[in-house]
């Protein structure tokens, strides 16, 4: 327990930096069953929300394979505000989160053929909510499927996003980069 208050101290600390503008990443990942346990993943996570609440700031979701758990952890926090980024969800819990006052980010997943529903969020999300990003490594965009993923290839991305939502690239990368300097006080 010593080391758990340690560690949230430092978090507390570096949060208050005048460069910090959120906490995150912070979130449920049930892909490996377990590891760590839901019940400490989900104390821990309570605790980075309570600190944002605490210090203003909003809040960057992880959620892999959790989003019962992450959507009723926004019901009982209704006062924080942020992004769920590398969004993964449903249409209908997009729809919701934004009605709720939160932003929804994509990653290259969006370029990726067996994730209509991904593309099927993009299109009910407000060009207003709407947010692109690398999560690199990770997730790469076709074509680049499988390779490392870095800010360099953040143009397909904005491409997938355009034209699910019937606008240009231009347009989208103008847009998404409001909506990250609005969401992050930037």
């Amino acid at each position: 327990a010593g080391t758990d208050e340690a560690a949230f101290a430092e978090l507390r600390a570096l949060a208050q930096h005048e460069k910090a503008v959120a906490i995150g990443e912070i979130g449920l990942d049930y892909y490996w069953q377990d590891n760590p346990p839901r019940e400490f993943q989900q104390m821990v996570f309570r605790r980075q929300i309570e600190l944002a609440m605490e210090l203003d700031l909003p809040v960057i979701f992880h959620d892999r394979e959790a989003h019962g758990d992450c959507f009723d952890t926004v019901l009982r926090y209704p006062d924080v505000r942020g992004v769920f980024h590398s969004y993964s969800g449903s249409a209908e819990m997009a729809k919701d989160l934004v009605r709720r006052g939160w932003y929804i980010s994509f990653s290259g997943v969006a370029t990726f053929k067996n994730a209509p529903k991904v593309r099927e969020a993009i299109a009910v999300v407000p060009n207003d909510r709407i947010l692109i990003e690398t999560d690199a490594p990770y997730l790469a965009p076709v074509p680049h499927r499988g390779k490392m993923n870095h800010s360099g290839l953040m143009l397909y991305t904005a491409e997938a996003v355009a034209a699910v939502k019937g606008i240009d690239t231009d347009t989208a990368i103008r847009l998404t980069a409001e909506n990250a300097k609005r969401l992050f006080g930037i």
